[in-house]
């Protein structure tokens, strides 16, 4: 018992603190849903990663790009389709998909519900060390992949609902391919040892505060996008950013004093420093 308490607390921590985060909060039984399919996609997960595995493992290399390239096709873009696949199938076209911010959500509950899982596997076959170790590592890279997911499938659904269908594949692709190259360099340098201890450190930290700065900013937008996008006020920018359209709004208004989106105090700022959107040209 012990030890399952040790595997599952710092994923109950970390959706705790995703879940907060929303002030709209969305249907708990259809976060359930997605954290517990979250769990069940290991099943296929492991026989994909066995099947790659063995045919990988017949090609004989020591190199870090061999590494990298064994970890993105063995590992990293298997795990990763499939919790994309979860939220795809149960978040992104969901109705209750209605604030940017709720995709990151349905994105993080459904790795997090891989990482559990895998967590309480690797925490009951190697110890309470290793349950420490992955509290501050693996759990959280695990949440760091579900964040960069949602954050591009929320540019993805603003492109989409604004018409830009090019600009909404694009970061649909992005929603898969950046959260894979993230956990590739995170196995890599785990596997390649050495120095590369050192990188993996800097990238790890690194990309954990990036994370939780998203986090902060994204949870602070709290409109809705289906009805903002459909009458101009939200719109994605000619690289797909979601920005905030003052000249539907405000019209020739040329000082801004309050952040639409966030109701923050933004007088003499060109962009919100609470959440980041853009206010004037």
């Amino acid at each position: 018992m012990f030890l399952f308490i040790a595997a599952i607390l710092p994923v109950i921590f970390l959706c705790f603190y995703i879940y907060k985060k929303d002030i709209n909060k969305e249907p708990k039984g259809m976060l359930a849903k997605i954290f517990i399919f979250g769990i069940l996609i290991c099943i296929p997960v492991i026989i994909l990663e066995l099947l790659v595995g063995s045919v990988l493992e017949a090609q004989e290399g020591d190199s870090l790009i061999y590494i990298f390239i064994c970890t993105f096709l063995g590992i990293a873009i298997i795990e990763e389709f499939f919790k994309w696949l979860v939220v795809r199938i149960f978040g992104y076209n969901s109705n209750n998909f209605d604030e940017i911010y709720d995709v990151i959500v349905y994105a993080v509950f459904a790795s997090l519900g891989f990482a559990c899982l895998e967590n309480i596997c690797y925490v009951f076959n190697h110890g309470f060390n290793v349950a420490v170790l992955r509290a501050f590592l693996s759990v959280p890279g695990h949440m760091c992949d579900g964040v960069l997911m949602g954050y591009y499938l929320s540019k993805a659904k603003v492109n989409s609902l604004n018409g830009n269908s090019s600009l909404s594949k694009k970061n649909m692709i992005l929603s898969l391919l950046v959260p894979t190259i993230a956990h590739t360099i995170f196995d890599a340098c785990l596997t390649a040892g050495s120095f590369y201890l050192l990188v993996f450190l800097v990238f790890h930290i690194s990309l954990v505060i990036y994370c939780f700065i998203t986090v902060n900013k994204m949870s602070k937008i709290q409109q809705n996008i289906t009805t903002n996008v459909r009458e101009g006020n939200i719109v994605g920018d000619s690289q797909g950013n979601v920005m905030y359209n003052t000249s539907n709004i405000i019209g020739e208004q040329s000082e801004v004093n309050f952040c639409p989106i966030c109701g923050k105090s933004v007088k003499g700022f060109n962009f919100c420093p609470s959440c980041g959107f853009k206010l004037k040209k």
